[in-house]
């Protein structure tokens, strides 16, 4: 998704370069470079660029040569505009922003524009998984087909927890995090192999689900594979990157005998004490390695 400068330019004043004010923003946050540094501007490509006051003042007080070399590296990156938030602007931003059909905006009101872009712009994508809310704390359930996903969120549905999604995840990106919610179509619906598509809401009432929750947490099942070392201790703590937030990660091994909703309850509870400062197993290998060391 994407804005133009135009809309941005609702709780701004244009300077320069009103011919631009049709260019799209599709970065969902300002990006404020330091212009002493030589990276000033990159990566700028189709977003607001901020110049805070400090940066300003720092651009109008250079030589023109060097003024000149600072404006013309941050316009090449093609930002949709520059943003300015106090401070006297320079004649060389102002001609050559005019020239390049980069506007150049005024704006106090620096937070309604993050709000403005975070509400605007957010990276969604879909995802083949399971999201359950378990004592507040929304765990995305994935693995491969018919592995047993949706059993166990059924389950935990029955232990009095959430449902969110089924089958298609889609999440987005948020200041706090990432979210999750269904799709239009599947909400409150639960696909479970031989006995169908049934409605949540409607066999468990209104508490049985959720619209959407803060992804804290992925699970990641599979098959037990015979012969493979699973983690006994869960000492090392792993991650998965979904739209740029390292989440809190664990694969648990299907088998038949385990309880998969039991150990995912399980898992969102550990987390919740880590989330609090509280890591068992770290917790044990210093009282291990100190009474070694006595």
């Amino acid at each position: 998704m994407s804005i133009t400068v135009k809309e941005l330019a609702s709780q701004a004043t244009v300077l320069a370069g009103r011919s631009g004010l049709d260019r799209e923003i599709t970065v969902p946050h300002l990006v404020t470079p330091d212009l002493e540094s030589s990276a000033a501007g990159k990566d700028a490509a189709s977003c607001v660029l901020h110049l805070r006051p400090s940066q300003v003042a720092y651009l109008c007080a250079l030589p023109k040569s060097d003024r000149m070399k600072t404006v013309k590296s941050m316009v090449k990156q093609r930002p949709a505009c520059i943003m300015l938030s106090g401070g006297a602007v320079c004649r060389e931003l102002l001609e050559l922003a005019e020239s390049s059909g980069i506007p150049v905006v005024k704006s106090r009101r620096i937070p309604d524009v993050h709000r403005l872009l975070s509400k605007k712009i957010k990276p969604k994508i879909s995802l083949h998984g399971v999201l359950v809310q378990i004592f507040g704390l929304g765990a995305l359930i994935i693995g491969e087909s018919a592995v047993g996903k949706s059993e166990a969120a059924l389950d935990l549905v029955l232990r009095g927890h959430k449902l969110v999604a089924d089958d298609m995840v889609m999440l987005a990106r948020t200041e706090e995090g990432v979210n999750g919610s269904p799709t239009e179509l599947g909400a409150e619906l639960l696909q479970i192999r031989g006995l169908g598509i049934i409605n949540v809401r409607a066999l468990y009432g209104d508490s049985a689900t959720v619209g959407e929750c803060r992804v804290e947490l992925v699970v990641e099942l599979e098959e037990w594979q015979k012969g493979h070392q699973y983690s006994l201790v869960g000492l090392r703590e792993k991650r998965y990157r979904l739209l740029g937030a390292n989440l809190p990660y664990l694969k648990l091994p299907v088998k038949p005998g385990r309880n998969m909703a039991t150990l995912i309850e399980v898992a969102a509870r550990n987390q919740m004490l880590k989330n609090r400062g509280i890591f068992t197993a770290r917790d044990l290998n210093r009282k291990l390695r100190k009474r070694l060391a006595g």
